[in-house]
């Protein structure tokens, strides 16, 4: 690889942010079992943030503070007694940020993957922006595996993958991000596909990647793979026109994929925009019925 990606998967050690919502317990049994199945460490976190009602109470807001404390301790036991037999750490931190709380316990524990649980309102407005979910996905240097709402609590979770579907756009990164989903496919010995979603043919000198032909779509989606050294089995590649997140979540239901991997940039880069476009990441994140995992690749930036 030349974009600056690590070839070898590593799921040593996996954090699972919590809030202890409905969402977050969904999350929760995607990532235990995933640890399970990879002998990983779990490490299981939640960060006290004092919210508007903190500000509000008959009491201090110290007081308040450490009301909302007492309580994540408690719940962060009973998680802890659900880990029993596998190796693990429970967390509570306070913060005033979640990311900032986040971000130290990444190098802390040498973190390989974040999941966490999204509630998967759809619009861009009301989905990730401005919440937990949205910075840590735009902000993480490690992948993220998201968990929405959509994923059916009947569905069945062994901790593999079987079906592994890798959007891209041959944004700068793309080799990156198909060596991760391709790799994470031999790990499980799963199908794997690799989908180009493109607008329909036109003149657009401002799009470089508008007008690609077909047969030229294809062949890049073969070359993101033809170096890995993870790859053992040729992937199925298809190319779709129309919007993107559409095409990805029709492709995604009828190959029954049980992951979805794609790109995402930092959030605040000029770069932002490029990788599978902000409005595409949101929408699959939210009406996704499975999970989704999202890699920033390190990209050089323009000097």
């Amino acid at each position: 690889m030349n974009d600056g990606s690590k070839s070898t998967l590593n799921l040593t050690n996996i954090l699972l942010l919590t809030d202890f919502s409905p969402c977050s317990d969904a999350a929760f049994r995607w990532a235990i079992d995933i640890a399970r199945a990879n002998g990983s460490t779990l490490s299981v976190l939640h960060v006290v943030v004092p919210d508007t009602l903190t500000y509000l109470t008959p009491v201090s807001p110290a007081a308040a503070a450490d009301i909302q404390e007492s309580w994540a301790r408690g719940e962060m036991e009973k998680i802890d007694k659900q880990l029993a037999g596998l190796p693990h750490h429970t967390i509570v931190k306070r913060g005033t940020d979640v990311w900032a709380a986040v971000e130290p316990e990444l190098e802390e524990l040498r973190c390989d993957l974040i999941v966490l649980g999204t509630h998967g309102r759809t619009g861009i407005k009301k989905l990730l922006l401005g919440s937990m979910a949205e910075r840590v996905v735009r902000q993480s240097t490690v992948p993220v595996l998201t968990v929405g709402s959509r994923i059916a609590q009947s569905l069945e979770v062994d901790g593999k993958f079987h079906r592994v579907l890798v959007a891209t756009d041959f944004a700068p990164g793309s080799a990156a991000i198909a060596e991760y989903g391709t790799a994470l496919a031999e790990r499980n010995q799963a199908e794997l596909v690799l989908l180009h979603a493109c607008k329909p043919r036109k003149r657009a000198k401002s799009d470089k990647f508008a007008d690609l032909s077909v047969a030229e779509a294809l062949h890049r989606l073969h070359e993101l793979v033809r170096h890995s050294d993870t790859r053992q089995c040729d992937p199925e590649t298809l190319v779709r026109f129309g919007d993107a997140s559409t095409q990805i979540l029709e492709v995604a239901g009828r190959k029954k994929a049980d992951l979805i991997v794609m790109g995402v940039r930092k959030a605040g880069s000029v770069l932002a925009a490029t990788h599978l476009e902000t409005s595409t990441m949101h929408n699959v994140v939210a009406r996704a019925t499975c999970p989704v995992l999202t890699v920033r690749p390190m990209v050089a930036q323009p000097a």
